[in-house]
């Protein structure tokens, strides 16, 4: 809800960002900040370091693509689009330290030039006066790349349930012809918006739904994520080698919980040693076919293409 009190809570967090700081998302994915119809979700990544603070459940499956690729080495979630001209968001990073960056144009002179009414709120003065502020918009997820012998580039990701919900705000809502032409209008102007903002400072804007994703990479990335940074207590050479194992039968055909049963018989722990599965997935060591549900009870398919490389253009510093 846009209220005095929301923006000064957003300008605190965000205001001040820079890198070597954590990072802390202007809305948290907890009752009383995140919308009433939200779907928050806090997921906890051993790459960032940090609790990601997610609003819905596309969110979380997009969050958890972008983890999954090794080119991304951050995410700023709930992002504040600054309304005034504000430096790139990649600039004091040590990757890119020696780029010349772009500004951007903040969501003011992004406004004007689309012909929106900027979103703005009442706030009181230190000299008790009343007087409008423009009310900063949030964007969804924007992430950071660095791939191997080039520069780091960010990409801002816009995601929503359903491609339609890109055309319509409150589509699910029962409204009158003009009320739905309107809702058309300001749901275009919103997207245009964000898309002039982040493209101010050379940042491709892509345009998101779970219409765009396939169910069983969906479910897999879900079920090998909630595994991928618990902590093993068993000897590193003893799971050194029970990896090995796992790569033995990946390419025999041999089921991994075969071989984890075996394990746990002989050293304890099964559980450790199921979970030392899904992360050498995460982690690549095996490298399963992400459109294939992931059964530890048979063979595990080989990949055919790696999910990332399919969704490349999700990734892509320019469209493909």
């Amino acid at each position: 809800m846009i209220s005095e009190k929301t923006l000064k809570r957003i300008k605190d967090r965000q205001g001040n960002f820079r890198w070597g700081n954590d990072y802390v998302p202007a809305i948290f994915a907890v009752p009383g900040e995140a919308p009433k119809t939200s779907r928050v979700c806090r997921l906890n990544s051993r790459k960032l370091g940090r609790t990601l603070h997610l609003l819905s459940i596309p969110e979380r499956v997009f969050t958890q693509l972008a983890l999954f690729n090794p080119a991304v080495f951050e995410i700023h979630e709930q992002k504040m689009l600054h309304p005034l001209p504000h430096v790139h968001p990649l600039h004091g990073h040590p990757l890119a330290l020696s780029l010349s960056l772009h500004p951007l144009l903040g969501t003011l002179a992004a406004a004007k030039n689309i012909g929106m009414d900027h979103a703005k709120v009442v706030i009181e003065t230190s000299n008790g006066e009343r007087q409008w502020s423009a009310y900063p918009y949030l964007g969804d997820l924007l992430i950071y790349l660095s791939e191997p012998g080039a520069s780091p580039y960010a990409v801002n990701w816009n995601i929503k349930l359903s491609k339609f919900d890109f055309m319509e705000k409150r589509r699910s809502k029962l409204k009158s012809l003009e009320a739905r032409r309107k809702d058309r209008e300001r749901a275009d102007l919103r997207l245009r918006l964000e898309e002039t903002y982040y493209a101010s400072a050379g940042i491709r804007t892509v345009n998101l739904s779970l219409d765009d994703i396939d169910p069983i990479v969906v479910a897999n990335l879900d079920q090998i994520f909630g595994l991928h940074d618990l902590p093993l207590s068993l000897d590193s050479q003893l799971l050194e080698d029970f990896s090995h194992q796992l790569q033995e039968d990946f390419y025999i055909g041999r089921p991994p919980a075969l071989t984890a049963i075996a394990y746990g018989n002989k050293w304890g722990n099964r559980d450790q040693f199921i979970a030392r599965i899904y992360q050498d997935i995460w982690n690549r060591t095996l490298a399963v076919d992400l459109f294939e549900y992931i059964q530890i009870n048979q063979p595990l398919v080989q990949a055919r293409c790696e999910v990332i490389d399919h969704y490349r253009d999700f990734f892509s510093e320019t469209a493909l």
